[in-house]
């Protein structure tokens, strides 16, 4: 609770002041730092790369972990946790969709975020599958469809056939 409050009081004063301890602020700063550093555009391809890059979990691999070890994030919960969670999503939210998809059709996807799963389904492009509302995708709404299929392929033709 202490924690919580602290955060609220940073909030309310300059939401940057958070960036050691809340994801958002903290990928705005690293954002916004490799945009001056590099003199681009907030569409840059290479910028949506950092993003994606940032929300990486493995510990090799995500710039989080990488600000955490240099000391510039605190953790509010252990790696046991983060791992726990990539493991066992909240069913109540986008999360499991996305979720289930790594699980089930992992070695098909190119990309995940909170907004998106990217499948690579063999073809000439790639399939993207936004996941904009936070309360669509959870169990309730997508079980039986991911229950339903056998494949990637066969999940991306049933959301994206065309409507009878």
């Amino acid at each position: 609770m202490e924690t919580w409050a602290h955060v609220l009081d940073q909030l309310e004063r300059d939401p940057m002041d958070c960036a050691e301890l809340l994801d958002w602020p903290a990928k705005l700063r690293l954002l916004d730092g490799f945009r001056q550093r590099e003199n681009l555009s907030w569409s840059a391809p290479r910028l949506h790369l950092v993003d994606l890059q940032y929300s990486d979990v493995r510990l090799d691999k995500g710039l989080y972990n990488r600000l955490v070890a240099r000391g510039s994030m605190k953790r509010l919960v252990t790696e046991h946790q983060v791992l726990s969670a990539v493991e066992n999503p909240p069913t109540d939210t986008r999360a499991y969709f996305r979720g289930e998809c790594l699980r089930r059709f992992g070695a098909d996807i190119a990309a995940a975020s909170w907004d998106s799963v990217i499948f690579d389904l063999g073809g000439d492009s790639l399939v993207r599958i936004p996941t904009l509302e936070p309360l669509r995708g959870s169990k309730a709404h997508v079980g039986a469809l991911l229950d339903s299929v056998d494949s990637a392929v066969e999940l991306v033709e049933q959301l994206t056939a065309e409507p009878r």
